[in-house]
C-alpha cells in the first residue's frame, strides 16, 4: 500500500503542473513572474478549497471539498488549454520533465528518510498530530482542539490545512499523511529554488553544470549545517581541552571520548547544535535560552512545524521580491501588479506562519527603501511611494494578526528590549558558514573598485554610535563577560553592515541589478539578526526566545540561497592558486557538515522504535493500537474521551491526538501558551486529577463536559495509585484489554 498511496500522491501533484502552466501564460502577458509551474497549480488548488472550505465545510465533507476543487481546477485548466490551442511541445517542454523529475528524486528520497525513522514520537510531534488529525477531521472553518475539550484551536493550523490537501484526497490517516507532508514541502522547496537557481545561473552567464549547481544549492540549504558541527567532529575525535569547550559553551557539545566518531551512540547527541544561542551561569541574575534551528536539523528530525511548513512560500516571497526589485531597477518603473501577487504569496506565508510577517515585511520595505533612494525621488513622493507600494502587505499583515491568526500570542508592549547580548563565538559558530562566501566576495570588489576608508569607517561609527543609543534607552544587564561581548558585536556588525552598504553603492553604480538587490537582501538579513541583540517580540515566553527562533530561521533560508553564487563568483575572482586556499578552508568546515548530516541521520534510523514504513504510530504496543481502532469505530467524532492529563514533548494524550476524540485537558503548558490563562487551566488540570482519584463524588466533571467515554490505563493506576473498583461502580465498562480500560459514563 506504501508504494501505491506515494504513486497516487506523485501523480496528484504533478498533475497540477497543468493549471499551473496555463496560469503562467496569463502572468507573462502582464510582465509578472512565473511561479514554478507545479507549485502554482498547487497554490491554486489550495486557494479554491479554502473558498470551498470556507463556503462549505458545515455542509459537505472536507475530503469531497478537496476533491471538487481538484477537479474543477483540473478540468477548467485542461479546457483552456485546449481552447488556446497550444501545443503539447509548449507544455512538455525539456525545463517541465527536468522539474518534474527533481520534483519526484526529492519527494522520494525524503520519503525514504521518514521511512526509515517514521516514528511521530518526542520533541513536539504529538502535538503536531493532534492539530494535523483535527484539520483532517474538521467540521467547520476553524478545527476543534482535541487538548481542549472541541473549544476552537488556538494554534497556527492553515498550514496542516494545506498540506494534508492530497492525503485527504487520497483518505490517509493522519499517521500515516504525517510522514507524507515533509516530503511534500522540501519538494516544493526544491521546485522554488530550481527558479531562483536558473536566475542565479543565467547571471553568471554559465552554459553547463546547471544542475549540478542546483543539487549543491539545495544540499547546502537542506542538509548542511552550521560550523558548530565542526565543533562536534572535534568532540567525537576527543580534540581540545576543557578550556576549550568551556569557551565555546555549546550545551551538549565537550570533549567527550566515550562516543564514536560513526556512528555515535546517544541517540540524541546531534541535538545540541539547535541550542547554540544562550548564557547562562550560577553567579548572574540573568540567563538567555534560544532555539536555533535550520533546514537540515528540520529534515533530520521529521517535524512539520508551521515553520518548516512555510519554507516553499518563503522561498518563493524572497524570490518574489528580488524579481520585483532586479526588473525595477533595470526599466525603471515599479509593476504594480507584481505587488499583488506578492502579497498573495505573503497572506500564503503569513497564514501559515505568522512570525514570518516582520521579515519578510521588513525584505522588502529595506529594498524599496534603497530603491527610492537611488532615483532620487523628491521627499513627499519618497514617503507617498513608500506607503502606496508597502500599504498591501501592510494591510495583509494587519488583517491576519487580528483577524485571521487562531492564536495571537503577542503581550503588551508587543515589543521589549533584550537584557542578555549574545556570546560572539555563538554568532560566529552559527552565522560565520553561509556568510563567509558572501562577506569575502563583497571585501574583494570593494577592494578592487577602490577602498574607500574614509566612507566605510563614517558608516561604521554612525552604526556604533546609534547601537550605543539603543543600548541606553534599553534595560541591557552586563557582567563583564556580557559587556566585552556586547562590545565585539556592536563593532563587528557595524563593520559588517557598513561594508555591504559600500558594496550596495559599488553595485548600483555598476548597473548590476541583481547583485545589487540580492545585497541589500542580505543587508536586511544581517539587521534582523542585529535587530535580536536589541529588541524581541513579546508574547506568552516574555523572552526573545521565539524571535530569535523564527527570524534566524528566516534569515537563514534567506542567505543560503545566495551563499553558493557568492561562493562561485569568489572562486571566479580569485587567482587559481588563490581560489585552490579559498575552496581547501572552506571544505575544512563542509566535511565536518556533511559528517554530522549523515551521522544524525544514521543516529535516527537506528533510534526508531516501530516498523520501517509510514505508520508513525507502528512503534505502539498491540494493547494501544486495540484502544484506538475500537474508539475511532464505536464513537462518534464529537464525542469527550476523558484521558488523564499528560506532560509535554511525552506521549501523553496520544490516544486523542490520533483517534480525534477530544480529552478535556492535554499537554497543559501548551494550552496556557495559546490561550494564556494558566489559573483556569491549572485549575481544570486539579479537577481532573480529582476525578480520577475519586470519581464518585466529583461527577460535575461528567456534565459540565459533556463526557461521553473515559480511559484508565494501567501504568495510570499503578503511578497514581487510582482505585479502578471506583469507576467500575460508577460508569460502564465497554472495553478493556491488558493495559487499558474504556468507560463509556452512565
Amino acid at each position: 500500500m506504501i508504494f501505491l498511496y506515494t504513486f497516487l500522491c506523485l501523480i496528484l501533484f504533478i498533475l497540477l503542473f497543468i493549471p499551473g502552466f496555463v496560469s503562467n501564460k496569463y502572468l507573462s502577458q502582464n510582465k509578472l513572474l512565473q511561479v514554478p509551474d507545479l507549485f502554482l497549480g498547487f497554490i491554486l488548488f489550495i486557494l479554491i478549497g479554502t473558498i470551498f472550505s470556507v463556503l462549505f465545510i458545515n455542509f459537505i465533507p472536507l475530503q469531497y471539498l478537496w476533491i471538487s476543487s481538484y477537479l474543477l481546477l483540473l478540468i477548467l485548466s485542461t479546457i483552456h488549454f485546449f481552447i488556446s490551442k497550444d501545443t503539447f511541445v509548449d507544455i512538455f517542454s525539456i525545463s517541465m520533465f527536468r522539474n518534474i523529475l527533481i520534483f519526484c528524486i526529492v519527494f522520494l528520497l525524503t520519503l525514504v528518510i521518514r521511512f526509515l525513522n517514521p516514528d511521530i514520537l518526542h520533541t513536539e510531534k504529538i502535538m503536531e498530530l493532534m492539530i494535523l488529525t483535527s484539520v483532517m477531521d474538521m467540521r467547520s472553518i476553524i478545527p476543534d482542539d482535541l487538548w481542549f475539550h472541541n473549544e476552537n484551536i488556538k494554534y497556527y493550523y492553515f498550514g496542516y490545512f494545506v498540506f494534508s490537501s492530497v492525503p485527504k484526497i487520497l483518505l490517509l490517516e493522519s499517521n500515516v499523511a504525517y510522514n507524507f507532508i515533509l516530503p511534500t514541502v522540501i519538494s516544493y522547496s526544491a521546485i522554488v529554488l530550481i527558479h531562483f537557481t536558473k536566475l542565479l545561473f543565467d547571471h553568471l552567464k554559465i552554459k553547463k553544470n546547471f544542475i549540478l549547481f542546483f543539487i549543491f544549492s539545495f544540499i547546502f540549504i537542506f542538509f548542511l549545517s552550521p560550523v558548530a558541527s565542526s565543533i562536534e567532529f572535534m568532540s567525537h575525535l576527543s580534540i581540545g581541552n576543557i578550556s576549550f569547550y568551556k569557551f565555546i559553551d555549546i550545551n551538549g557539545i565537550d570533549n567527550l571520548p566515550k562516543i564514536k566518531l560513526f556512528w555515535p551512540d546517544d541517540h540524541w547527541w546531534w541535538f545540541s547544535i539547535s541550542r547554540i544561542i544562550s548564557y547562562n551561569r550560577s553567579d548572574f541574575i540573568l540567563s538567555d535560552y534560544t532555539i536555533n534551528e535550520f533546514p537540515a536539523f528540520s529534515v533530520i528530525l521529521g517535524d512539520i512545524h508551521p515553520h518548516v511548513l512555510a519554507i516553499p512560500s518563503v522561498l518563493l516571497s524572497i524570490y518574489l521580491i528580488i524579481f520585483i526589485f532586479k526588473n525595477a531597477y533595470k526599466n525603471n518603473e515599479f509593476n504594480y501588479l507584481s505587488i499583488i501577487q506578492l502579497t498573495i504569496i505573503f497572506l500564503f506565508t503569513i497564514l501559515i506562519n505568522p512570525w514570518y510577517l516582520i521579515p519578510i515585511l521588513w525584505l522588502f520595505f529595506l529594498n524599496l527603501l534603497f530603491y527610492e533612494y537611488y532615483i532620487g525621488t523628491k521627499l513627499w513622493v519618497f514617503i507617498k511611494s513608500i506607503i502606496q507600494k508597502c500599504l498591501p502587505l501592510l494591510l495583509i499583515g494587519i488583517i491576519v494578526i487580528l483577524f485571521l491568526n487562531p492564536s495571537n500570542q503577542l503581550k503588551f508592549p508587543f515589543i521589549s528590549f533584550v537584557k542578555v547580548s549574545s556570546q560572539m563565538v555563538h554568532l560566529i559558530i552559527y552565522w560565520s558558514l553561509i556568510f563567509s562566501p558572501i562577506l569575502l566576495f563583497s571585501l574583494i570588489k570593494i577592494f578592487r573598485n577602490g577602498f574607500l576608508k574614509k566612507e566605510l569607517l563614517q558608516n561604521s561609527i554612525v552604526f556604533v554610535f546609534f547601537s550605543v543609543l539603543l543600548t541606553l534607552v534599553s534595560t541591557k544587564v552586563f557582567n563583564v563577560e556580557l559587556f566585552l561581548n556586547y562590545v565585539f558585536i556592536i563593532i563587528s556588525f557595524s563593520l559588517i553592515i557598513s561594508i555591504f552598504i559600500v558594496f550596495i553603492k559599488q553595485k548600483y553604480e555598476n548597473k548590476n541589478y541583481l547583485d545589487l538587490t540580492i545585497a541589500i537582501s542580505i543587508l536586511s538579513g544581517i539587521l534582523v539578526v542585529y535587530g535580536t541583540e536589541f529588541i524581541f517580540i513579546v508574547d506568552s515566553f516574555n523572552n526573545r526566545m521565539n524571535t530569535v527562533f523564527k527570524f534566524y530561521f528566516f534569515v537563514y533560508l534567506l542567505v543560503s540561497i545566495f551563499s553558493v553564487y557568492f561562493l562561485y563568483k569568489v572562486y571566479l575572482s580569485l587567482s587559481k592558486k588563490t581560489s585552490l586556499i579559498f575552496i581547501s578552508v572552506f571544505l575544512i568546515f563542509i566535511v565536518p557538515s556533511i559528517w554530522w548530516s549523515i551521522s544524525a541521520l544514521n543516529s535516527r534510523f537506528q533510534e526508531h522504535q516501530g516498523i520501517r514504513g509510514l505508520d508513525g504510530l507502528s512503534y505502539l504496543i498491540d494493547e494501544e493500537k486495540e484502544l484506538i481502532s475500537f474508539i475511532k469505530n464505536n464513537t462518534q467524532t464529537e464525542d469527550i474521551v476523558l484521558e488523564t492529563v499528560g506532560r509535554a514533548y511525552t506521549k501523553s494524550n496520544l490516544i486523542s491526538a490520533s483517534t480525534g476524540r477530544a480529552t478535556i485537558l492535554g499537554w497543559p503548558n501548551h494550552e496556557i501558551q495559546w490561550r494564556g490563562s494558566s489559573t483556569a487551566i491549572n485549575d481544570l488540570k486539579d479537577k481532573i486529577e480529582l476525578f480520577y482519584q475519586d470519581p464518585n463524588n466529583n461527577m460535575e466533571l461528567v456534565s459540565e463536559y459533556n463526557l461521553k467515554y473515559l480511559i484508565l490505563s494501567k501504568s495510570d493506576i499503578l503511578k497514581n495509585k487510582y482505585d479502578e473498583n471506583e469507576f467500575i461502580k460508577s460508569f460502564d465498562l465497554i472495553f478493556e484489554n491488558k493495559e487499558y480500560k474504556f468507560f463509556m459514563t452512565k
